[in-house]
């Protein structure tokens, strides 16, 4: 019986197969492409392995006959081709594959060994004498991945941080190469989940190094360009540390994050480039930055947030970007006078008179479709039911 490919059976036979050339056949001179093959074999077993067990038993298999290639005796007698960066890349893979099973298995501590097993596979290629090239980046990029995936888990240590670090270093490995911007992301999205467990005291001496990142990215710092999504993950970082709502206290660091929201917010508001205007996604963080941080204390207060939920809202209409979402958030910010104030105004021009009372659901299926003619097509945020 043939067996499936991606298979953790498969990959011991193309392993079996590779020894048997070492072994019986050393005058073929097996190559590097051919160790790589393997490599990637027990990487796939990894990935298509749905038990966290197999993912890792596959990645040691892999790291094993990594370090069979790195065995200088063995490379200087010619019985084994050199490593390439693909062949670090295979392992590292395999690594991060282990480390997602561990996490869906609810295992922190087995993810944490393969980022820290990947870490040291970087430390190991930084050894060989290997140009820095884009194979080398994504080395590096798939271990700041892998760290990053760990950030916001119960009893996580700094893995944002550590994140952090590791891109930092690619990007002065990178020189003039170009870095895809996802690194810079999954870093940004760490920092996010990191600030929604983290103590409030702590909220703005951490929120500067997301924003920081993004400052630079904006500024031409690093060979990337911000998307959408680096705009979006600062501004639910921003608003992360006081989610709970239980935390009413710190009244100054609530504003002082809603400003640094807001002028995330506005930077992006503000830019022509097509790929980096506000979508669904940043307005419903706007609105949901509004219920976190916004004081709610004094009734000069609660009129300015009537008046910045008006203001969104009609940008986020304008743009076409309402969804389910956003808009039941709005429905929860605002009072039942005060939402309806808000809508009655908006839809002065387009002839609608609003029925079926507050049901957010029911006022949502009135809006004028125009209003969600860009918001209604993000699933997330048009579940049937909020």
């Amino acid at each position: 019986m043939m067996e499936r490919r991606g298979s953790i059976t498969s990959a011991k036979l193309a392993e079996d197969l590779l020894h048997l050339l070492e072994e019986y056949y050393f005058e073929l001179a097996p190559t590097t492409a051919i160790y790589n093959s393997v490599l990637n074999a027990w990487s796939q077993a990894g990935k298509m392995g749905n038990d966290a067990k197999v993912s890792l038993y596959a990645a040691v298999r892999a790291s094993a006959l990594l370090d069979q290639m790195l065995d200088e005796e063995r490379q200087l007698s010619g019985m084994l081709p050199p490593p390439n960066e693909s062949s670090f890349l295979m392992v590292i893979n395999a690594m991060s594959h282990a480390a997602n099973s561990a996490l869906k298995a609810g295992n922190i501590s087995d993810a944490k060994n393969a980022a820290i097993n990947a870490e040291e596979l970087l430390q190991k290629m930084e050894l060989q004498p290997l140009e820095t090239r884009q194979i080398a980046l994504s080395c590096r990029g798939s271990v700041v991945r892998i760290w990053a995936s760990l950030s916001g888990m119960s009893g996580s240590h700094d893995y944002a941080a550590r994140a952090h670090t590791l891109l930092m270093n690619m990007a002065e490995e990178a020189g003039h190469l170009p870095i895809d911007v996802i690194y810079f992301n999954v870093v940004l999205d760490a920092w996010a989940r990191d600030l929604s467990r983290k103590d409030t005291g702590q909220a703005m001496s951490r929120l500067s190094k997301p924003r920081a990142l993004l400052m630079d990215l904006i500024g031409g710092k690093y060979n990337a360009m911000p998307d959408n999504s680096s705009f979006n993950h600062v501004i639910r970082a921003c608003y992360a540390p006081w989610a709970s709502r239980q935390n009413v206290e710190e009244d100054e660091d609530r504003r002082n994050a809603w400003e640094m929201a807001f002028d995330v917010y506005s930077r992006m508001a503000e830019r022509h480039h097509g790929a980096c205007r506000p979508d669904a996604h940043t307005y419903t963080h706007m609105f949901k930055a509004i219920a976190c941080l916004w004081p709610k204390n004094t009734a000069k207060s609660s009129d300015e947030r009537v008046a910045l939920c008006k203001n969104i809202f009609q940008s986020c209409c304008q743009d076409g970007q309402l969804s389910k979402t956003s808009f039941w958030v709005i429905s929860t910010l605002l009072e039942s006078s005060e939402l309806m104030d808000l809508l009655s105004h908006e839809l002065r021009d387009h002839n609608i008179m609003i029925k079926g009372g507050l049901n957010p659901d029911r006022l949502y299926t009135q809006m004028p479709a125009e209003w969600s003619r860009n918001g209604r097509n993000v699933k997330s945020l048009n579940r049937h039911k909020q």
